[in-house]
C-alpha cells in the first residue's frame, strides 16, 4: 500500500481500521472453490460389522466430548445448521461511544482517532466484551472488509439529512483508498456473492433442517480360489472349491437427525447382495469378507440408536437395533481391512445387537466404557436378560499422540450358540466359535489387549491378543460326542497390523494384517481341540479416485484353514469401489 500524506482525520482512518474488523470469523473466511458444507469422507473403516454404522476414521485416538465423537468425528448435523441458519454471522458489537471499548484508554497514542472514527462515520464494530485489540495485524482482505463496511456507512450518512456530510478532504482520501482497494473490494463482493448463492441453494435443497442424509454405495468383484473345502480336524471331504467370479453391490443410507445440535439420532437403511463369501463357499468362516451385507436385495433397517453427551467428556448410546461397541469405543487398529477377522480384534465381534454404550474420559489420556448388547431384546420369552448377551468393558490409555493401549474384558451368553452370535463373533475356526457344539448354552469370559503406535505422520502400527475362557453351562452332546457341564475351553487369537497412507496419492491407504485367528488351544471335549495352526496374510490398498469414490483391491490367504493341516490354502480376492453420497 502506498504512502498517503493527509490531514489528521484521514490519518486516523489508517491507525484506527483494526476496529474495522468486524469478527474474527468473518476476517478468516477461507475462500475456496469448494463447495460450501462439503464434506470430505474417506472409506477407511467403512464396514467392518455385518451392518455398517460407521462412514470414515480418521486413525486417530478418539476424545469424547459434547462436541466430538470418539472415532466418529463427525458433526455434520451441527455443520448444516450453522450453514442453513438464516441469522447473519456475529459481527461483534456495535460501538457508539469509544468510552464502550474496555482496552482502549485516553492515554492510548490512538485514542483521538478511534473517537473521531466514531463520532464521525459510526463505522467500527468491536470484539465480543468490547475489545479493541488494537495490536492485532491483519490482512489486506481484512482491511478490505473493513473498508466496504466503512464506506457503507459513509454513504448512508450521505443519503441521510439528519447527519453532516463528511469533510470533503476525508472523501478524497477515501476515494483513493478506494481505488487501491478496488480489486480486493470487488473479489470479496464477488465472494460473498458466490457463498450467498451457495447458501440459497442449499436452502432451497436441504433435505430436512434437522437430518443430514448421506449413504455409501458399494460394488464388488470377489473370488476365492484353493484346491478343496476346508473341512475341521477329523473331518473328511473331497468338495473341490470352484473359481468362481462374482460381482455384487449394495447400498447404506444414513440419517442422522439433531435436536440440540450436541446429540444424534440415526437410523440406517440397508440393501444389498453381497456374498460374504464364508463357510458355504470355501467350507469356513475364516475367510469372511468384510461388509457382506445381503438381503437379497431388499431395504431393511440396519441400526437404530440415539446417543447423547454426558457433560463435556462422556457420551451414552441407547439402541433398540443392532448397535456396537466398536461404534464408539476406540479399537486401536488403524488398518481398513477387507477380512472380517483383519477389521477388528476378535474381543468386540461378540458383542452387537439391542442394548446401550457408555463411555468416558475420566482424563485427556485415560477413558473408559462399559456396553450391554443382546441379540434376544424383542423376543417376548426371553427379553434384555434371559436370553443371548454380551457385557463389554474397556480402560484405554493414550499416553501421547503417538501410543495408544486398551485393556477389554467382556461376559458373554447364549443358550443356543449356533443360532446367534457365536463366541468369537464368526471369526476363526468353527471349534473356537462353538466348542461345545451349536446348541449348547454356553458362557465365556474374555480378555483383549490392543494397541496402536504411531512411528510417523504417515506409518501407523497396530495389534491386538485375546484370549476366551468358554465354559458349557449344560450338558454339551456334539457329533455323538458327550461332555459334561461347566467344560472349559481356552480360545487364543493375536494380529499385527500396519498402516501406510499417501503412498501414491494424498488419502490412499495401504493396509497390512498378519495374524492367528481364534483357536482352541485346550478343550476338555479334548476331539473339538485344533491341531494345527492356521494364520492369515492380508494387503489391500485404498486409492481415492476423488472425495466421493474410492477403489480398494486387496487379498488375503489362510493358510491351514480351520487349523487343519489337512487343508490346502484358500486365497481370497476382492475389488471394491466405494461410492460416498
Amino acid at each position: 500500500m502506498k504512502n498517503l500524506n493527509v490531514s489528521f482525520p484521514i490519518t486516523s482512518v489508517i491507525l484506527s481500521w483494526n476496529l474495522l474488523i468486524l469478527s474474527p470469523v468473518l476476517a478468516q473466511v477461507n475462500f475456496n472453490s469448494n463447495p460450501v458444507g462439503s464434506e470430505s469422507l474417506s472409506n477407511s473403516n467403512v464396514i467392518y460389522t455385518p451392518l455398517v454404522d460407521q462412514l470414515s476414521s480418521q486413525n486417530e485416538f478418539p476424545l469424547v466430548s459434547s462436541n466430538s465423537e470418539p472415532k466418529v468425528s463427525q458433526t455434520p448435523v451441527q455443520q448444516i445448521e450453522r450453514l442453513y441458519s438464516s441469522s447473519p454471522p456475529n459481527l461483534g458489537e456495535n460501538i457508539t461511544n469509544v468510552h464502550q471499548l474496555e482496552d482502549v484508554t485516553s492515554d492510548d497514542w490512538a485514542y483521538e482517532a478511534l473517537r473521531n472514527l466514531v463520532e464521525k462515520y459510526r463505522c467500527i464494530s468491536a470484539f465480543p466484551g468490547r475489545n479493541f485489540r488494537g495490536n492485532r495485524a491483519m490482512t489486506r482482505y481484512e482491511f478490505a472488509v473493513g473498508l466496504n463496511t466503512c464506506l457503507q456507512s459513509i454513504r448512508r450518512s450521505i443519503e441521510s439529512l439528519n447527519n453532516k456530510f463528511p469533510q470533503q478532504e476525508d472523501l478524497v482520501v477515501i476515494e483513493r483508498l478506494q481505488a487501491e482497494f478496488a480489486t480486493e473490494l470487488q473479489n470479496i463482493t464477488a465472494k460473498i456473492d458466490k457463498v450467498s448463492q451457495r447458501v440459497n441453494f442449499l436452502q432451497e435443497h436441504q433435505f430436512s433442517p434437522t437430518t443430514v442424509l448421506r449413504g455409501i454405495g458399494l460394488w464388488d468383484v470377489t473370488t476365492a480360489f484353493g484346491d478343496k473345502k476346508a473341512v475341521s480336524p477329523e473331518s473328511h471331504s473331497d468338495e473341490e472349491l470352484k473359481e468362481n467370479l462374482t460381482l455384487s453391490a449394495a447400498t447404506i443410507l444414513i440419517f442422522d437427525t439433531s435436536f440440540t445440535g450436541k446429540d444424534r439420532l440415526r437410523t440406517q437403511v440397508v440393501a444389498g447382495n453381497i456374498n460374504s463369501l464364508g463357510s458355504n463357499v470355501t467350507g469356513t468362516e475364516m475367510t469372511l469378507l468384510v461388509g457382506g451385507i445381503n438381503t437379497n436385495n431388499n431395504v431393511r433397517l440396519g441400526s437404530l440408536f440415539y446417543q447423547f453427551p454426558i457433560g463435556k467428556r462422556g457420551i451414552i448410546s441407547i439402541a433398540p437395533v443392532a448397535d456396537f461397541p466398536t461404534r464408539i469405543f476406540p479399537v486401536f487398529n488403524p488398518v481398513s481391512a477387507i477380512s472380517n477377522f483383519g477389521a477388528v480384534s476378535p474381543i468386540y465381534s461378540f458383542a452387537f445387537g439391542s442394548g446401550g454404550i457408555i463411555y468416558y474420559n475420566l482424563t485427556d489420556n485415560l477413558a473408559a466404557g462399559i456396553t450391554y448388547l443382546t441379540t434376544s431384546a424383542s423376543k417376548v420369552k426371553e427379553g434384555l436378560f434371559n436370553g443371548q448377551y454380551t457385557v463389554l468393558t474397556q480402560v484405554s490409555y493414550t499416553p501421547s499422540e503417538q501410543i495408544g493401549v486398551a485393556f477389554t474384558y467382556g461376559h458373554y451368553y447364549a443358550p443356543e450358540p449356533g443360532a446367534t452370535i457365536n463366541i468369537t463373533g464368526s471369526k476363526g475356526s468353527t471349534f473356537a466359535q462353538l466348542p461345545f457344539g451349536e446348541s449348547t448354552a454356553t458362557s465365556s469370559d474374555a480378555f483383549g489387549l490392543q494397541f496402536t503406535y504411531k512411528l510417523s505422520s504417515k506409518l501407523i502400527l497396530g495389534g491386538w491378543l485375546s484370549y476366551f475362557n468358554a465354559k458349557a453351562e449344560g450338558s454339551p452332546s456334539v457329533s455323538g460326542l458327550n461332555g459334561y457341564a461347566g467344560s472349559q475351553a481356552d480360545i487364543w487369537s493375536w494380529a499385527f497390523t500396519a498402516f501406510l497412507s499417501d503412498l501414491g496419492k494424498a488419502g490412499s491407504q495401504l493396509n497390512f494384517v498378519f495374524g492367528m485367528p481364534p483357536k482352541v488351544i485346550n478343550n476338555d471335549i479334548f476331539e473339538r481341540e485344533d491341531r494345527d495352526t492356521s494364520l492369515h496374510f492380508e494387503l489391500s490398498y485404498s486409492y481415492p479416485v476423488n472425495d466421493r469414490i474410492s477403489i480398494t483391491p486387496g487379498f488375503f490367504v489362510i493358510t491351514n484353514p480351520e487349523h487343519n493341516a489337512e487343508n490346502s490354502p484358500i486365497w481370497m480376492g476382492l475389488l471394491r469401489t466405494t461410492f460416498i453420497f
